[in-house]
């Protein structure tokens, strides 16, 4: 319920239920639903506590034993006036109008579709329709996002994804290809992220790894094919700012071990200072920190 300071917590409601269901059957009882209206009805009359559902349902089992006979004599129209009133409410359609005309157009479409099909058909193929187009539209974002994007200087002249003292340190050194690798390394990025990395084999390469928290074995496997590659033409390829949830990944795969421990770095200004001098000690064994914007001391 957007207007409500306390929100709602749908997951421990259908895990209880999911619960019963498990439970009651065993017992001879008969399987529950969600249903979104009688906890929408209990927020607004100021429930705080989660007894309201209970004493909902104890109310509801009183009235249908005591005035069970009774309700067949209600009109239908009064109680689809009733259903009317309560979807309006619980629909927030005031929130919903102003979704329609700020929110993203392929959502509305989704929005849209997902309410014409739950009004025509059925609101069973309404959430499976809108799962599925959602998880579309969520993976056509993805594909969109580059996998790798050159580090270069903005309008400002400035490298937006580093310190100021790093970038400073990156313009200095045209020789050498920095790229800073981005989202997630995944089968729907793997061939632009291959296609990005795809420059002069002969250069060094540093790849900066602080914005990847998530490669899958599509990844992994462009990543190998990538240092060999530049291998094969006698390029070095370096990777700096490895995200600990990664660097097992890594390890576990054999990347590391293809590049070798002098290939890989915390600091990206120390794996500039390993192409100048390479015959020098790998810096980072006793410091093992990640280079971001704002500090100073980054690499």
């Amino acid at each position: 319920m957007a207007g409500q300071r306390i929100r709602h917590d749908p997951d421990r409601e259908l895990r209880g239920q999911g619960i019963a269901n498990l439970v009651s059957p065993l017992f001879g009882g008969i399987p529950a639903t969600a249903a979104i209206a009688r906890t929408a009805a209990s927020i607004r009359a100021g429930a705080t506590s989660r007894l309201a559902g209970v004493f909902h349902s104890v109310t509801v089992l009183i009235v249908t034993l005591a005035l069970g006979p009774l309700a067949g004599h209600i009109p239908m129209a009064t109680l689809a006036a009733v259903l009317l009133v309560t979807a309006w409410r619980i629909a927030e359609v005031p929130e919903v109008a102003r979704i329609f005309r700020r929110a993203p157009r392929e959502d509305v479409i989704v929005l849209a579709a997902t309410v014409l099909i739950t009004l025509f058909f059925d609101l069973t193929y309404a959430i499976g329709f809108g799962v599925v187009a959602s998880t579309v539209l969520l993976i056509r974002r993805l594909v969109s996002i580059p996998a790798a994007a050159a580090m270069l200087p903005d309008a400002n002249g400035r490298i937006a994804q580093v310190s100021d003292e790093l970038g400073a340190l990156i313009k200095s050194r045209p020789d050498i290809d920095f790229f800073t690798a981005q989202g997630l390394l995944s089968f729907h990025s793997a061939a632009s992220f291959e296609y990005q990395l795809q420059g002069d084999a002969h250069r060094p390469l540093i790849l900066r790894m602080k914005d990847v928290h998530h490669i899958d074995t599509t990844g992994l496997l462009t990543l190998e094919g990538i240092i060999e590659h530049r291998k094969r033409h006698g390029g070095r390829i370096i990777l700096t700012a490895i995200q600990p949830e990664v660097r097992p990944v890594l390890e576990r795969f054999g990347i590391i071990d293809l590049l070798g421990p002098e290939n890989v770095f915390e600091h990206t200004k120390c794996a500039i200072a390993s192409i100048d001098h390479p015959g020098l000690p790998h810096p980072e064994h006793e410091h093992r920190t990640h280079d971001a914007p704002g500090l100073a001391a980054a690499g």
